[in-house]
């Protein structure tokens, strides 16, 4: 199956992912096994090296103060190189930039990503270098969501 280009190629092929996902998922849990999750969407998963390989290239790459908090919370905030604006990059791939107010709650989510089937490490630093050094071209090409705080 070839990987989902759009939110309309997951419906247009919602019966036939549903038949293929009781048999991908048939014993299995859902949320829990990354590497049957992406299978089923169309990529083929980061071998265990890969991702060890891409995260310890975000850690070389991050700052200090960085490090630390990736290491305590498991996310790390980025500083926008044009605007001076707050991001908070957590692990993924997609919809894991958030872009902070000034009391850092969440105000929109951020999507983007490089091309290619890359470990989640590789991804973090690509959207962490984007920020830094072209924020603005970076921005023109994320979908942005709103996020309302108060609802929750």
């Amino acid at each position: 199956m070839a990987p989902l280009r759009s939110l309309m190629d997951l419906f247009r092929r919602v019966p036939s992912l549903w038949r293929r996902g009781q048999r991908i998922f048939a014993g299995s849990r859902f949320a829990e096994n990354r590497e049957t999750l992406l299978r089923f969407l169309g990529f083929d998963a980061a071998s265990p090296e890969e991702e060890a390989r891409g995260l310890r290239l975000l850690q070389e790459n991050l700052s200090p103060a960085q490090r630390e908090q990736h290491g305590r919370f498991g996310y790390f905030d980025v500083v926008g190189g044009n605007t001076g604006k707050r991001y908070r990059i957590k692990y993924g791939f997609q919809l894991n930039v958030a872009l902070l107010d000034d009391r850092g709650r969440t105000k929109a989510v951020l999507c983007f990503a490089p091309e290619g089937n890359l470990p989640a490490g590789d991804v973090m630093l690509a959207q962490k270098l984007a920020l830094e050094l072209s924020e603005t071209d970076t921005l023109k090409i994320a979908n942005k969501f709103s996020y309302d705080y108060h609802r929750w």
